[in-house]
């Protein structure tokens, strides 16, 4: 990949060194707008030409031209194209007209596009500068924050994805929205750079997704990439990042002194003893001992290389793109990196008949670092190794934490290097496109999607001690293969006869899934990376498993648009999804939506009004579909093989049904309502959106309680219902008639969740944790997943308070409690304190999320904030279980030895005393795992120069900025943990916001540039 770099840099090299044509003479002038501002940002070119500059932010411009004869071309989004001769003039100063019909941009909805002011569905267009400025190669990462109602949580891992939810969690089961791909529908955008993204639509409301039906449940995001443009002259484009990352926090652990009078303190030693003296050695301050974090994070780095070239004429347009990206994380062991390269070619045969093709191959590796077992993680072990042991033994080998009872975090995370997967993907897809006639437009897209998949587990042989030890390597092999295809075929037509407009969509679509999978273990593999394939294991012993499995989707769609002088609009949508998942008598789902709206702006009394640029009213209603919830064949009763049994002195081969059938099982279903507000003010200097809806989610898919003596997994049955209603809101200022240019904005959206009924099955338990149970709760009533466990009063601060814990009785209600142990509050009072005390502790759920972003333009100079954040989320520390558990066996946090209870030396004390053995089971789920997550984040800040018109033609550039970036700069919160931006456990939706040391987000500093010619 050096090579790769140096081939970029000196292409750029090259093409500057290229002289320039002999000019006869120059050409200057300035550019305003009909106010007499200046006008930065305005193309002008020599007509027939790809030759031209852009004005400065004082809207002057140069330009050399070679006769009198020349005419120039003067055009600006939002503005009227002019053309000037040149004639004997060396200065034209120009006065541009906005062009009030290029305002109403187009917005691309399903298997089409309308012009935004003709849309009725709730419908966030993206700005796709704004997915660039993160460091990252993660396109949903960079979608954060920029969509009220939109929320996105991230893992600072750089191998991890981010989990996306539209206006909240939409069903007990997946809510991941569905992503189309220049007209391709999929689960997974991981193929495309955000540098290839032309322009990003996300729809929110079942008026603008019910064209998806079945998969339009948890919103739609709509991406076009980049094609190729007619020009004379081909566009290269070059931009660089690279910078160096940081923990943005650590957790403060006690020292090796601090961990010392802790261990004292529980008398987990008989004084006298060698351990007693040791640590009473080491609380004397002897010894200064080991910093596991500081063993275990590093200083991490980031690089992104993206190089384009654009080009065509009006027969054949192209666009290449490719990529390269590697992000170190800042914990050891942990990194990625990529390759994208992207191919998209327009040609067009005739006036009436085009063909396009879209061809993109992403290649991946990647660390598969553990971190979702709190056993097996080196993050989670730093934090629980005592401090007193060091990293390496005096002979270099690994030492044992002897004191805390947990493996070597250094050890670990050198271990867990080698675990590593390879991805290969690549998406091809093909498109036909006829005009046949002025109002009807034919189209045929047919899409393919291949992803392979190698994972290697390697784990070598070593020893620490009897405890930590494995004396034969072990390799364990995955091989994935999944392969995808779409096929759809549809027609537009539209129509404008007088006052009325109408338009019409039908279409109909097919696409088929499958995958295949194989994972092998092998053992006594050679620790040779060359040699490090099962065929090369020496032992005897291998395992082998494999699965497969494909579904199938057969649709018909339609939509209809009428408007009548572009005041009145109505929208109808329909669509019949026909899935293999499912039984012959349940196959089929029919999916309708209605929505109108009304172009207050084009009202007799505002037309006329200059304040006023857009004021709309609109509302719809629609049901969609979330197949997603029903795995392949969940119908169908499953068994188990290879079952013996002796019957009659005779060995007979058996099966068991392990999980009931239900062939009724069906489609999950959700009914929307929506109602917005979209105004403009002022040329659009000033945006306002407001909406409000309710979503109600129908025929939810669980698990059907079934009696312990029927011997197999309960049946899921479509019992469940969920309701969800918010209100979302944005705002945008834009100042750019003065020398310096600003603008500012903000969006934040409320969400409420409720389950509304879960039929038999009462409640769900989830959110399981070892040692501690599960930790959440569903049922009716209540939001989903709710933390459950048991709420505290504080400890108990003497005796006399610890007597008066009793019962109506007299009787204690914690009978093994002591002074300085957690009060815990008998809810149901009735004497006992006991899983019926179990609780509502909080949510995970926020009360609202939002951002707002600030930006400023100054001669070249441009910088922008962007901050994001919510409120009244909670989350679930689960860390505190082992560095707050007054056990004091593992080492324990900064914040727990200076509050902990001691009757003499800290009567006042907040953290309950250190006990051996834990008798009061004071580590028991409660409050005290339960910490507030709100925060805001300065998400990230940049600073940038655009070199000027004059510097750029000297070099031959077009373009030429260079910026300084920082993400994560800062987070304010009162959360203890890592980060309070805690991604669901393990991906399921009744363990969201379950920490158990989730990876650190990083602050990542770095210097780019971007570069047009």
């Amino acid at each position: 990949m050096q090579i790769l770099k140096n081939f970029f840099l000196l292409f750029i090299a090259i093409t500057f060194s290229i002289s320039a044509h002999a000019q006869d003479r120059t050409i200057q002038g300035s550019i305003t707008d009909e106010t007499d501002s200046p006008l930065p940002g305005v193309n002008v070119t020599i007509q027939g030409t790809a030759i031209g500059t852009i004005t400065d932010f004082d809207g002057q411009f140069k330009l050399s031209i070679k006769s009198d004869d020349t005419v120039l071309l003067f055009s600006s989004i939002g503005y009227k194209k002019q053309t000037i001769t040149v004639g004997s003039q060396s200065e034209i100063n120009v006065k541009m007209e906005v062009d009030l019909e290029e305002l109403d941009e187009v917005v691309v909805i399903g298997y089409g596009t309308a012009k935004k002011s003709d849309v009725t569905g709730s419908v966030s267009t993206v700005k796709t500068d704004e997915l660039t400025v993160i460091a990252t190669e993660d396109v949903n990462k960079a979608l954060q924050g920029r969509v009220p109602g939109v929320q996105v949580t991230n893992s600072g891992n750089p191998a991890s994805g981010s989990k996306v939810r539209v206006r909240g969690i939409g069903t007990i089961n997946n809510s991941d929205p569905l992503y189309v791909v220049d007209g391709f529908p999929m689960q997974d955008i991981s193929h495309i750079a955000p540098q290839d993204i032309e322009s990003m639509e996300v729809l929110k409301d079942a008026s603008a997704t019910a064209v998806y039906g079945s998969r339009g449940a948890n919103g739609v995001i709509l991406i076009a990439t980049k094609k190729g443009k007619v020009q004379d002259k081909i566009t290269y484009t070059f931009n660089a990042q690279t910078g160096i990352k940081q923990a943005s926090n650590r957790i403060e652990m006690a020292n090796a002194s601090e961990y010392a009078q802790l261990g004292l303190e529980a008398n987990r030693f008989a004084e006298g003893s060698d351990e007693f003296e040791q640590l009473t050695y080491v609380a004397n301050g002897n010894y200064k001992g080991t910093d596991w974090q500081d063993e275990l994070l590093r200083q991490g780095s980031f690089q992104n290389y993206n190089f384009g070239i654009n080009g065509g004429s009006e027969k054949n347009q192209f666009n290449f793109s490719t990529s390269y990206v590697k992000d170190e994380g800042i914990l050891k062991g942990t990194d990625l990196e990529k390759f994208f390269v992207k191919f998209n070619n327009t040609h067009k045969f005739n006036d009436w008949l085009n063909f396009g093709q879209n061809i993109a191959y992403t290649h991946a590796n990647y660390s598969l670092t553990n971190l979702n077992d709190i056993y097996s993680s080196p993050l989670t072990q730093s934090l629980w190794a005592d401090p007193i042991t060091p990293v390496h033994n005096p002979d270099g080998s690994f030492a044992r934490p002897t004191w805390a009872y947990n493996s070597n975090p250094a050890r670990m995370a050198e271990h867990e290097q080698y675990k590593r997967s390879w991805d290969n993907r690549i998406v091809g897809n093909f498109s036909l496109n006829a005009k046949a006639t002025k109002d009807l437009t034919l189209t045929s897209n047919f899409g393919v999607d291949y992803r392979n998949q190698q994972q290697k587990l390697y784990l070598p042989e070593f020893f620490v001690s009897n405890e930590e030890q494995r004396m034969t390597s072990q390799l364990d092999e995955n091989r994935n293969n999944k392969f995808d295809w779409v096929w759809s075929n549809y027609a537009n037509y539209s129509k404008t006869f007088g006052d009325h407009s109408i338009g019409g969509m039908i279409g109909m679509e097919m696409q088929a899934f499958s995958y295949n999978n194989i994972t092998a273990t092998g053992y006594d593999v050679p620790f040779n990376e060359n040699m490090r394939y099962l065929g090369a294991a020496k032992g005897s012993d291998y395992f082998a498993t494999s699965s497969q499995g494909a579904n199938s989707l057969m649709s018909y769609f339609a939509r209809a648009n009428y408007s009548y002088q572009n005041k009145y609009l109505l929208t109808a949508t329909f669509r019949a999804d026909g899935s293999s998942k499912f039984a012959d008598g349940n196959r089929w789902g029919f999916f309708p939506s209605f929505s109108a709206g009304w172009n207050i702006k084009e009202e007799n009394f505002l037309q006329t009004s200059d304040a006023v640029t857009q004021l709309k009213l609109r509302a719809g209603w629609g049901e969609v579909g979330n197949q997603s919830s029903a795995g392949n064949n969940d119908y169908l009763s499953t068994v188990t093989n290879n079952l013996r049994y002796v019957i009659d002195g005779q060995v007979v081969e058996g099966r068991t049904p392990t999980t009931l059938s239900n062939p009724d099982l069906r489609w999950e279903s959700a009914q929307m309502a929506n109602v917005g507000i979209d105004a403009g003010f002022f040329n659009d200097q000033l945006t306002i959106s407001a909406e409000y809806f309710i979503k109600d989610t129908k025929d939810m898919v669980v698990p059907q309680p079934v009696p312990d003596y029927v011997g197999a997994n309960s049946p899921n049955v479509n019992v469940g219902t969920m309701q969800n209603k918010g209100f979302e809101f944005a705002i945008n200022y834009r100042n750019v008639e003065h020398e310096v240019k600003w603008n500012i904005g903000a969006n934040i959206a409320v969400i409420d969740n409720k389950i509304t009924n879960l039929g038999e099955t009462g409640f769900i338990d989830g959110g399981y944790i070892d040692k501690l149970g599960y930790t959440t709760r569903t049922e009716e009533g209540q939001e989903i997943a709710y933390f459950y466990g048991f709420k505290t009063d504080g400890i108990f601060r003497s005796q006399e308070e610890l007597d008066a814990h009793v019962d109506a009785e007299g009787n204690p209600l914690q009978p093994n409690a002591g002074v300085g142990d957690v009060r815990f509050v008998d809810m149901n009072g009735d004497g006992v304190i006991d899983d019926d005390d179990k609780t509502n502790l909080g949510s995970a759920i926020p009360t609202f999320t939002g951002s707002f972003n600030i930006g400023l333009e100054y001669k070249g100079f441009d910088m922008n904030l962007f901050f994001t954040g919510s409120y009244g989320n909670e989350a679930a520390n689960i860390q505190k279980f082992w560095i707050e558990d007054s056990n004091a066996q593992k080492n324990q946090t900064k914040n727990y030895y200076d509050n902990r209870f001691h009757p003499e030396n800290n009567p006042n004390g907040t953290m309950p005393r250190v006990v051996s053995g834990d008798p009061n089971n004071n580590r028991r789920f409660s409050d005290r795992y339960v910490e507030d997550a709100s925060y805001l984040r300065l998400q990230n800040v940049q600073l940038g120069y655009s070199f000027s018109n004059n510097l750029c033609e000297k070099l031959h550039l077009q373009r030429f900025r260079i910026y300084a970036s920082v993400d994560n700069l800062f987070t304010l919160t009162n959360y203890s943990g890592y980060d309070p931006e805690v991604p669901d456990h393990y991906g399921d939706p009744l363990a969201q916001g379950i920490d158990i040391g989730n990876y650190p987000q990083s602050t990542t500093y770095s210097l780019g540039l971007n570069v047009t010619f």
